[in-house]
């Protein structure tokens, strides 16, 4: 099967294990190009941060280029619309993890697999959810860490890609880091974290779109209530006080809890 085709049948699989959606639903993700400056876009924002894997206290890079592959530390990621129930072409960040995405306005759970997704196989869990705001110019989402650990051949961390958390960098050093790539942003950019916690709704949940909403409506605030009665345990989304001047701000939970890609744009 060629590439092309693969890539349809995964995403077609993925679509028709959305409830309710159209096996045409798709969100459109469009990649920045480097230049001087970053030009805005017409009814889309610019969200960028980083995605960090760890496996045993060892960062690893599922993105870089490898001659052999290692199955064991496979990461495939998508976002999922909730208003929509439409989900994007697999998100490709950087080697190092750096994602800068275009983005419509609106909430999203970012879905995740340690397998390519192909019809039958892998499950699909929620990983975090994301806001994306109604504004021009960009907003930067943190770096989201995902950590697993095993031990004594048990794992222990929760869900497939381990505990999480969020790590805020200085607004300003994130600007710096991104205009070095990408070139000068018109504006400056807002805040819109990742919101992780310690049982988010599941893929499959009816009330994933309700209680996804309710969380991010609310902050994704610390030790809170479940979201929704269907909820059965706490939904921790901690987010540390820190000093004037401290390098980063970290928010997580307390437990580990037909696209096609074209050269700079995945969509339908």
């Amino acid at each position: 099967m060629s590439g092309g085709h693969s890539t349809a049948r995964r995403w077609l699989w993925l679509a028709s294990a959305l409830a309710g959606a159209a096996p045409s639903a798709c969100v459109t993700v469009t990649y920045p190009v480097p230049g001087q400056h970053v030009s805005p876009r017409a009814g889309e924002t610019l969200v960028f941060g980083r995605l960090h894997f760890f496996y045993d206290g060892r960062e690893f890079f599922p993105w870089k280029v490898r001659l052999l592959p290692d199955s064991g530390l496979e990461r495939h990621l998508w976002l999922l619309r909730l208003d929509e129930r439409a989900v994007s072409a697999e998100l490709r960040p950087d080697e190092d993890g750096s994602l800068a995405i275009w983005l419509a306005p609106g909430d999203y759970a970012l879905l995740g697999s340690t397998q390519a997704v192909t019809p039958g196989a892998a499950a699909v869990e929620v990983e975090a959810l994301l806001r994306v705001p109604a504004r021009p110019g960009a907003a930067y989402a943190g770096d989201l860490v995902m950590k697993t650990e095993w031990q004594e051949g048990t794992h222990v961390s929760f869900g497939e890609f381990g505990a999480k958390t969020v790590e805020e960098q200085p607004l300003e050093i994130a600007r710096s880091t991104l205009e070095q790539k990408l070139g000068t942003l018109p504006q400056a950019p807002v805040i819109s974290p990742w919101c992780t916690a310690d049982h988010l709704p599941a893929f499959n949940d009816p009330e994933l779109a309700n209680c996804a909403r309710e969380l991010l409506d609310r902050g994704c605030p610390p030790d809170s209530e479940p979201a929704a009665a269907h909820v059965p345990r706490t939904i921790v989304a901690a987010r540390s006080s820190s000093a004037a001047g401290q390098s980063s701000r970290r928010r997580g939970s307390r437990r580990g809890g037909g696209c096609q890609e074209r050269a700079h744009t995945a969509s339908c």
